[in-house]
Order: C-alpha cells, then sequence, then structure tokens
C-alpha cells in the first residue's frame, strides 16, 4: 500500500496535554476526528513526557481499530521537550558526518554534557546561513518508536512544535531580517533569521509575566542583531494565548498567525485544545 493512501493520526504532545487528528486516507484526505486531553505535569522536568505519554496510550486505546490499524503517526512535540541551538555557518564541511558532529560539537557548547542523552536533528543546512539543529531525549524518542509498535500503526516522524510552524509559514515570512515567535502555555520561542541565515534561537520559559519577559528578550537579541534601534516586525503564534501580546510602540509591530488569507493547521492546538472531547489522567 502506498504511504499516501494511509490514515494518518496527528499528535501533538506537551507537558500537560495531548491533542490527536485523524485524517482519513483518500485522494482528498479528510479530517474524521479530532480528540484532546489534559493531564497533570511531572515534577522532575526531565521527565515530563511520561504523563502525557500515559494519556496518549489511554486515547489511542480508545481509538477505534479500523482507523487506527496501520495509520502513519506523526508527531509534533511541545517545545517543553525540546533544545535548540543555532549552527553557524560553516563552507568547509564536506558530508552529513561532518555536519553532524560539528553541530554536536556546537551544541555541546550550549548545553554541556546533557546532548549524550539527547538525538539531535537539523533544519535544512545552508554552508552560509547554517541550520536550527533541534535536541530531544533518547528516551523519548524510542518510546514514541515502541508506542508506534504496540498499537499496529506506521512510525512516521517526529517534528518539533518550533520546526513546524517556521515550515508552515514559511512562504508569510518575507521580510529581510525576521523576527519570529511561538508561545505556548509557560513558554516562548524566539528565532530571528537575517537573509535566510540563523541568528538566534531562544526557547524560554515563562518565569512571571509574558509581556515583560517577551519584551525584555527581544530588547537582548536587538542590541546585537538590530542596534540601529529600526522598527521591527514580529510575527507571533500564540493559539493557546487568553490575554494580549504587548502593545505596539516605536521599536516592535506585533502581527498576530494565523491570519485569514494563512490559517494554522488543522492539528496545531488551539486556545482550549478540547474541541471535540476530552480526557484526564
Amino acid at each position: 500500500m502506498s504511504l499516501s493512501w494511509r490514515n494518518r493520526i496527528q499528535i501533538f504532545l506537551a507537558p500537560d496535554r495531548v491533542d490527536l487528528t485523524g485524517i482519513a486516507r483518500g485522494i482528498r484526505p479528510v479530517q474524521q476526528f479530532r480528540q484532546s486531553g489534559v493531564c497533570v505535569q511531572e515534577n522532575d522536568s526531565r521527565q515530563q513526557w511520561k504523563a502525557p505519554l500515559r494519556l496518549l496510550e489511554q486515547m489511542i486505546g480508545q481509538m477505534d481499530d479500523r482507523f487506527r490499524r496501520g495509520s502513519e503517526l506523526h508527531i509534533t512535540l511541545s517545545n517543553h521537550f525540546v533544545r535548540y541551538g543555532v549552527i553557524a555557518p560553516q563552507p568547509s564541511l564536506a558530508n552529513p558526518d561532518e555536519l553532524m558532529a560539528y553541530a554536536g560539537f556546537q551544541m555541546r557548547e550550549i548545553y554541556g554534557e546533557r546532548i549524550d542523552d539527547w538525538e539531535l536533528s537539523l533544519s535544512t543546512w545552508d554552508p552560509y546561513g547554517g541550520a536550527l539543529c533541534a535536541a530531544i531525549a533518547r528516551d523519548l524518542q524510542s518510546e514514541l518508536i515502541m508506542f508506534a509498535r504496540q498499537y499496529d500503526t506506521r512510525f512516521a516522524c517526529i517534528e518539533p512544535y518550533l520546526a513546524a510552524a517556521l515550515d508552515h509559514w514559511s512562504k508569510r515570512l518575507v521580510e529581510k531580517q525576521v523576527w519570529f515567535v511561538l508561545v505556548e502555555t509557560g513558554r516562548f520561542c524566539l528565532v530571528v533569521l537575517s537573509e535566510g541565515a540563523w541568528r538566534c534561537a531562544r526557547n524560554q520559559r515563562v518565569v512571571e509575566n509574558l509581556q515583560e519577559e517577551l519584551l525584555a528578550a527581544l530588547e537582548q537579541e536587538s542590541i546585537i542583531l538590530s542596534p540601529d534601534r529600526s522598527v521591527e516586525r514580529v510575527y507571533v503564534f500564540a493559539p493557546e494565548l487568553t490575554g494580549q501580546l504587548p502593545v505596539h510602540d516605536l521599536r516592535w509591530q506585533f502581527v498576530r498567525l494565523p491570519d485569514e488569507k494563512h490559517p494554522a493547521p488543522s492539528y496545531f492546538p488551539g486556545v482550549t485544545g478540547m474541541d471535540d472531547s476530552q480526557n484526564h489522567a
């Protein structure tokens, strides 16, 4: 059977929630269902994925076998589970092995020995623009692969939420210098690209006040990236945010995504994430 003719299950996994979207196979794939559930976060930050994985098992176990069996699993991971790093341009790299070794070296410079327990992946590599490197716990990846086998599904891919959002809106982000912010409950990611080159990737926990901490992060990055104090447009995707973004000022002009011409994918989390039904674990 061609992979394009398999049912697809889109999974969004966060510390406190799981979203499932079922896409039926066919020439024109159709969304069959959307289901969401909430769970209590783990106290151990190194194993935040344990509770949502238990909830995912419960939700998949309740799914119609006829739809589930043989389906592809496409998993999008919350940025709570991912660490990022900008891999600087290096035109002399000759092959993929050298590239991954170089990325591993640079991530070790940022995160130290913790990367020994992580799996690394890279965005499309540009020798003159660098790349974005994403790291997830090796245990989490292994658990997800085993999970797919356990439920007679086909493991397709794991994608970080930030990467998925950037890919989805890449044609919308056309400025010479792109500022993009992805907001989740308790966390935001800030990335900056200048003429296609990666300049900044910041994955930051919100301590007290999102608006104040986001503005502070923007100002800190702009000292290096935009010292002339020119007005910058900042694209913001914050589907779970019920409050207001910082107001426009002479420095920052905020553009909220999605818009009418550029809707969000159906499997991205919404404001409540409780579209069709709820589960609790």
